[in-house]
């Protein structure tokens, strides 16, 4: 990773998380250079990746200002990570969620409609990807991941397959978020997913978009359930915890030392 990509992560992470406010004024040039031990050169790279993010509008002879949160790009990848790195905004969360249950279920009547072979194979390798990775959480979400695009490539529409990255996005924003590995919520994941890449299979459009359809939604549950059941846990640990509190401390000193 070069400092420019280096820097653009801590900056854009900064304005993500709140440390700069939006609609704030941003430190001159010399002191953002003198801030991040960067030359001039490597700030204006940053600050022009982060501009065409919408973090920051950046005028000639006016200076450099957060842009107001409602004109970042959520659609980018690096935005929603760095948005959501410290916690789930009920609000950002709710929204892309919405955006999901607007398009997917379209999409997924389309992809019933037009799917080639090629296409079919593609939809059964990757769900058959997710059940091969139940329990391994980075290739489970990667194969979902590529569950829904390649429905979303079924389209055969350009326009919407040019959405494919920014969709992506969205289901990796929301994946963190919405993920349960116990057995009942997992089988019942599976049971959608079969669902859905069955009907495809068959050519049933209504089908496709109603199993779609309940997918979407049992994610916004899960995106609900999901802050409480840590919570829960957490508070059953401290419990847990509380007459053991000499090995808890051992351990900590070791992972430390480590």
């Amino acid at each position: 990773m070069t400092k420019t990509d280096r820097l653009t992560q801590l900056f854009g992470k900064q304005i993500a998380q709140g440390k700069f406010k939006p609609g704030s004024a941003l430190p001159s040039e010399a002191e953002l250079c003198e801030r991040f031990d960067v030359s001039r050169n490597v700030l204006r790279e940053v600050i022009k990746v982060l501009s065409t993010k919408k973090l920051i509008d950046a005028q000639r002879h006016r200076g450099l200002f957060v842009m107001p949160q409602a004109q970042w790009n959520y659609l980018d990848a690096d935005v929603l990570e760095w948005a959501l790195e410290k916690g789930s905004d009920p609000d950002l969360l709710n929204s892309l969620i919405e955006v999901r249950s607007l398009i997917e279920p379209t999409i997924s009547r389309w992809a019933a409609e037009r799917a080639t072979a090629v296409d079919l194979v593609a939809i059964e390798g990757n769900y058959n990807a997710m059940v091969a990775n139940r329990t391994n959480f980075q290739a489970f979400q990667e194969a979902d991941i590529g569950f829904h695009k390649a429905i979303l490539v079924a389209t055969h529409n350009v326009v919407i397959q040019q959405l494919s990255d920014a969709v992506s996005a969205l289901q990796r924003a929301i994946f963190d978020l919405t993920y349960l590995a116990d057995k009942r919520h997992m089988d019942l994941t599976m049971k959608e997913h079969a669902e859905l890449s069955d009907a495809i299979r068959r050519k049933n459009p209504q089908a496709a978009e109603l199993a779609c359809h309940q997918l979407v939604v049992r994610t916004a549950w899960r995106a609900r359930v999901k802050p409480a059941t840590a919570a829960g846990s957490e508070a059953r640990a401290s419990v847990a915890g509380a007459g053991k509190a000499k090995p808890v401390a051992r351990k900590r000193k070791a992972a430390s030392i480590g």
